[in-house]
């Protein structure tokens, strides 16, 4: 499993952008600067942060700092700039190396912050400026309701008020109005890190993009007006697009009259802009590989791979990463003492899912938009259905598991009509098989086969199923419910298909169920179905099928229906077998026995002998 956060690993190839980022930041010709790091959500900005935050450590020529800031932090504070400020501040207070004989500076750069705080939370809150020649607070605000001063106990109130903001926030008694600190703080900002020891500060900013408009506002505003001076450098991760819509929702009027505010707002702010690019197909692919490999082998293992691949060019040419090349180079290059894998993974363990995910990496990497972050989700998602059909003693195969879930990614729809498929015919469905034999077998006979026989969903024969359909291995005569049943939530919704149904036929499938009705009553129902046209006794099948899996009582109805109307008999006899040997009693072998003599038989050779089965139960219904 892989946590949803930056890696310290480089499996992106994301290197050579932190060595020439890095190279950047630290050249006193281009501070003070700020350099946006544009990528979508998920793309890898912060990875790409804490490389460079690696790489400033290779200058050991230079005295760099670096302070790490995760902007969303301050989501809940009032007021953004002063917040950010403090953060910076604090981060540089706790590099001793640094800034250890600059403490007293920085202690009272954070008192100014909070006389700063002060007059943005008196202009929110109202104080006359009456009142502010009684405690000594600036006279900053307009007057607060005319209501607040008709009577001698409200003024007091005002007064107190003003004491309460007084003894929260000002914790030394600054002569300076708030104006005059607003004006200072850049200038004392700036003399701080010139007295200091340090060659360079490095402000590394992430997460901006999840915050909410306001305050990615407030977080530029205050780079820009008290932060960006001499020796520093920020470096900014953000989705250029949730930024440009924050600026034009803060400013709306210019965006209406034409003018691309965002674009020049972000042009003032950043002037180095650095897109990460989108990941092409190959690169997922081989992206997925290599977090399949962190998961098996050691860190230095790991390592070692990532090393050997960028040696030969895999990265930079753009090549895709094979799954037998990734095991090659385990068992002869990479050299380590003791074991090449993590405690508990085995090497065949190993190379099995390198290979699955090999087959299967191409198709899944078309379906992920070139999101390292999607890739992250897919394996995870993958290795808890695997550990969740382990722990509930599930026969599966890991590679059909691979592919349905490829099918899930790239297309819902396709999916839940797959899962129909298999729910009608009890986990094996006919339609996928028909069009398995028509996409990849080359015989006359199967290209006669007309799509509009099977589905009106024409999706299936696009060039992306096909590639999927010639993905390893073949489905037809599989059982899936296994694997839809740990899919359950993505298809919770796909199991309504009496919707297609109208107000009658949900009354009579309610008329054939109703287990209180006399059965004789309700097999003369069932009959109705004969008479019925293909299309609706198919509907009126499914909805019969759907009250089963809601309730196992309908067995009884189950056994009408497969007693009356023969082309259902194959189908129904299916999902007998599929009912746990738990969940069948006395009751269920007597329901069983109002089948024909043979299909009663052919069922209890199944269950003694396939499944071991009490034959004493079935023997004594017998009797």
């Amino acid at each position: 499993m892989w946590a949803d956060d930056a890696s310290k690993i480089d499996m992106l190839a994301y290197q050579p952008y932190a060595d020439l980022i890095t190279e950047i930041a630290i050249s006193e010709r281009m501070n003070p600067l700020t350099i946006g790091l544009f990528g979508n959500w998920g793309s890898g900005k912060s990875t790409l942060l804490n490389l460079i935050e690696e790489q400033t450590t290779t200058y050991t020529d230079r005295n760099i700092a670096v302070v790490k800031v995760n902007a969303w932090m301050f989501e809940g504070y009032e007021d953004a700039k002063t917040a950010l400020m403090e953060a910076i501040l604090q981060g540089m207070k706790e590099n001793k190396t640094f800034f250890e004989t600059s403490l007293d500076k920085i202690k009272s750069l954070i008192e100014r912050i909070n006389w700063i705080a002060v007059g943005k939370r008196v202009l929110q809150q109202g104080i006359p400026w009456a009142i502010s020649g009684m405690t000594g607070l600036p006279p900053l605000v307009m007057l607060p309701e005319f209501s607040d001063f008709e009577s001698p106990e409200n003024v007091q109130k005002q007064i107190d008020k003003v004491q309460k903001f007084s003894e929260e926030y000002i914790k030394t008694n600054p002569k300076e109005s708030v104006v005059q600190n607003i004006r200072g703080f850049r200038e004392d900002f700036s003399s701080l890190i010139e007295n200091s020891t340090v060659d360079n500060l490095i402000i590394l900013i992430d997460d901006l993009d999840r915050c909410s408009p306001d305050r990615i506002i407030e977080t530029l505003e205050a780079i820009k007006l008290f932060l960006s001076v001499p020796k520093t450098t920020f470096i900014i991760a953000m989705d250029e697009s949730i930024i440009s819509y924050s600026i034009k929702r803060k400013y709306p009027q210019l965006d209406d009259e034409g003018v691309d505010v965002s674009t020049d707002y972000i042009e003032k702010i950043v002037q180095l802009p650095i897109k990460i690019a989108e990941l092409a197909e190959s690169d997922v692919k081989n992206y997925m590989l290599l977090l399949i490999a962190e998961m098996f082998l050691e860190e230095n293992s790991l390592n070692q791979l990532i090393e050997i691949l960028k040696k030969k060019g895999i990265f930079i040419k753009g090549e895709i990463i094979t799954g037998t090349e990734i095991i090659d180079i385990i068992q002869n290059e990479i050299k380590v003492e003791g074991s090449k894998y993590k405690i508990g993974a085995t090497q065949d363990e190993f190379e099995q899912q390198i290979q699955i995910f090999n087959s299967i990496g191409s198709i899944v990497a078309s379906s992920l938009k070139g999101n390292p972050r999607q890739t992250k989700r897919f394996l995870n998602t993958f290795y808890i259905r695997k550990r969740l059909a382990e722990i509930q003693k599930l026969d599966l195969n890991i590679a059909i598991l691979a592919k349905l879930m490829v099918l899930e990614y790239f297309d819902k729809d396709l999916f839940k009509e797959l899962f129909q498929w298999q729910f009608e015919h009890g986990g094996k469905p006919l339609q996928l098989s028909m069009l398995e034999k028509r996409i990849l077998d080359d015989s006359e006979d199967n290209n006669t086969i007309n799509i509009e026989d099977i589905t009106k969903n024409t999706a299936w024969l696009s060039d992306k199923m096909k590639r999927w359909f010639g993905t390893e291995p073949r489905l037809s005569g599989i059982d899936l419910s296994p694997y839809f049943y740990l899919a359950r939530d993505s298809i919770s919704d796909s199991r309504l298909f009496s919707t297609n149904l109208n107000q009658e036929e949900r009354k009579y499938i309610s008329q054939i169920c109703n287990l209180e009705i006399h059965i004789a009553v309700r097999r003369k129902k069932i009959e109705q179905m004969l008479k019925m046209d293909e299309i609706t006794r198919n509907e009126v099948f499914k909805g019969v099928l759907e009250k089963y899996h809601q309730d196992h009582a309908q067995l009884e109805t189950l056994i009408e229906i497969y007693k009356i109307i023969p082309q259902y008999k194959s189908r129904i006899f299916e999902i007998f077998k599929k009912i746990s040997i738990d969940k069948i009693s006395i009751n269920e072998v007597l329901l069983f026995q109002q089948l024909d003599n043979e299909s009663f038989q052919a069922l209890k050779k199944y269950f003694v002998e396939e499944k071991k089965a009490d034959s004493k139960l079935w023997n004594l219904a017998g009797e």
